[in-house]
């Protein structure tokens, strides 16, 4: 049982990991959806979430449509929807105001669960990422505040589980009147921190983007390519965790299985002996204690499994209450920790198995 005990802890803690890993790699899936649909240009020193407090004149955005290939180059600006950002397991709630004549094609790769998206043109109105509009609970139809300034809701997108999640997407009007609103101070009128650029049918990204770098000054251009190599760079150092998790674990188990059955053959050593004597095989003996280390395993798996779902839905549903999923559950996340466990153990047993099967039957009888 002590044996099953330490094997339960290592699976309890590779599963609940996996659970955060799986969640994480969702985020990460999304947010490579999203953030290579289009070659991002920011101030220079900016990063692919933004200019980090830099920004530029919309200028910027005609300069980047005169370069041969572009179709469009849809500005945009971002307001905290809270007075600060806090603490969020993804991107932090954010108003996003944007050029609708421009930035049509690139919405539209956002799916509308609920009404319709802004036209050009329209003042006042608001589509919500889904889980922004779970936060705020609004619906299609209704009315948020924003900023302190009422909004009309006249969509709502489907889940994405990547940053427009947490997006309310005005018109570039409303949203420079919340950034002014919210930064007194700040002089510049027409301003940027992000332009989104959409090459022309046919047209390479990657090429564009160096295209766009050379011919226009002072801005950071993150090509499709570049912004998925960042964007996955999110997920190695937890996957690296988890990997080490999984190896403390195999260190751990093993051992105590290892030791847990040399101790079950020497405690056993007269009736391994006299089964021998009476007709049994050495490949039965092995078997027989190969299949009783791995039953040590998937038992130790079963329970740390489960007990690490137990926690997951505990932890999960704690923290609904603020529209965060900190975990996910898929198969592999429950399949893989058991099947692990019970490899782990049929592993650890060989030596001993070996040990049992090799005894001298003769010998093995005089065994006190």
């Amino acid at each position: 049982m002590l044996t099953v005990l330490g094997i339960v802890v290592g699976i309890f803690a590779l599963t609940v990991l996996g659970g955060l890993s799986a969640r994480l790699n969702q985020q990460v899936k999304g947010a490579r959806d999203w953030f290579t649909s289009a070659i991002t240009v920011v101030p220079s020193g900016g990063s692919l979430f933004g200019g980090e407090g830099k920004y530029f004149e919309l200028s910027k955005a005609k300069e980047i449509e005169a370069v041969p290939g572009v179709k469009s180059a849809a500005a945009g600006i971002g307001v905290m929807v809270g007075d600060s950002g806090g603490f969020s397991f993804g991107a932090p709630d954010l108003i996003i105001g944007t050029d609708m004549s421009r930035s049509g094609d690139l919405l539209k790769k956002l799916a509308v669960g609920q009404g319709r998206i802004i036209q050009p043109g329209e003042r006042g109105k608001v589509v919500l990422g889904s889980n922004l509009a779970e936060k705020l609970n609004a619906k299609a139809g209704g009315k948020v505040d924003l900023k302190g300034v009422p909004f009309e809701v006249i969509g709502i997108y489907r889940p994405t589980l990547s940053a427009p999640d947490q997006f309310a997407f005005v018109s570039y009007e409303d949203a420079i009147n919340l950034f002014r609103k919210a930064n007194p101070f700040f002089q510049a009128r027409n301003i940027a921190g992000v332009i989104y650029v959409l090459p022309d049918p046919g047209v390479n990204a990657e090429t564009l983007s160096s295209r766009i770098a050379a011919a226009v000054g002072s801005v950071r251009v993150i090509s499709p390519a570049e912004a998925e190599k960042q964007i996955s760079q999110f997920s190695l150092i937890f996957n690296a965790i988890l990997l080490g998790i999984a190896l403390i674990a195999l260190i751990v188990g093993g051992l105590s299985i290892i030791n847990t059955m040399v101790m079950s053959v020497s405690e056993r050593t007269r009736e391994i002996g006299l089964k021998k004597a009476v007709g049994a095989e050495t490949r039965t003996i092995l078997g027989e204690y190969l299949l009783e280390s791995a039953m040590i395993g998937l038992l130790g798996g079963l329970v740390g499994t489960g007990a690490g779902i137990v926690i997951i839905a505990i932890l999960n549903q704690v923290t609904v209450a603020k529209q965060v999923t900190v975990f996910t559950v898929r198969p592999l996340v429950i399949i893989g920790p058991i099947i692990f466990a019970t490899i782990l153990g049929a592993l650890a047993g060989i030596l001993p198995a070996l040990r049992a099967a090799r005894l001298n039957p003769v010998e093995s009888l005089k065994e006190d």
